[in-house]
């Protein structure tokens, strides 16, 4: 006959073995994100770059023309400067720098306004497709997804990561962004 505590120890332990099984499945497993892609290639990110370049395609365009004018004016500056007085020299670099700085801020304007523009869109995609992650990564029991831009499992920071045990979610969360 056994003691009272090793039976209760031994109907202790078939009790957890039995709840052990009927609990579900546990996630398990690490996928990622390339949440560039996702910005890019959903039909939301889509419509954010097709009134990025409607709202801006003209001045893209314009700098453009405007830097390329100012590489054929350093162009010329080089091939005549030995010609050049040393006033003309002085006046052409002056003229060279003062539009390169123009150019600067008048490119750093239009972009502090794409990048708030970009900032609002991507606030307002980033929540239907964290639900997405979070919906496919329940249905494919995966228990961590990270954000990735170029997946190399080799790379720097990595300490372990079982080659081929990656699981790429990207192309799932565009999909379910195309069904929304």
């Amino acid at each position: 006959m056994q003691p009272p505590i090793a039976r209760v120890i031994a109907c202790g332990l078939v009790g957890t073995l039995a709840g052990l099984q009927a609990a579900p499945l546990v996630a398990e497993g690490v996928g990622f994100v390339n949440m560039e892609r996702v910005f890019a290639q959903s039909p939301q990110g889509q419509a954010v770059q097709q009134r990025l370049t409607e709202e801006f395609g003209d001045e893209q365009r314009e700098f453009a023309l405007r830097e390329q004018e100012v590489r054929q004016m350093q162009a010329r500056f080089e091939r005549d400067k030995p010609l050049m007085s040393k006033a003309q020299v002085e006046k052409t670099e002056a003229e060279i720098k003062e539009r390169i700085k123009q150019l600067e801020q008048d490119f750093a304007e239009i972009q502090k306004e794409v990048a708030e523009i970009q900032q609002e869109e991507g606030e307002k995609l980033l929540a239907p497709a964290q639900k997405a992650i979070a919906n496919i990564a329940k249905e494919k029991q995966i228990a961590a997804v990270f954000e990735i831009n170029t997946f190399d499992p080799n790379r720097a920071g990595m300490l372990y990561f079982e080659e081929g045990a990656e699981v790429d979610l990207t192309d799932a969360v565009i999909e379910a962004l195309h069904q929304d």
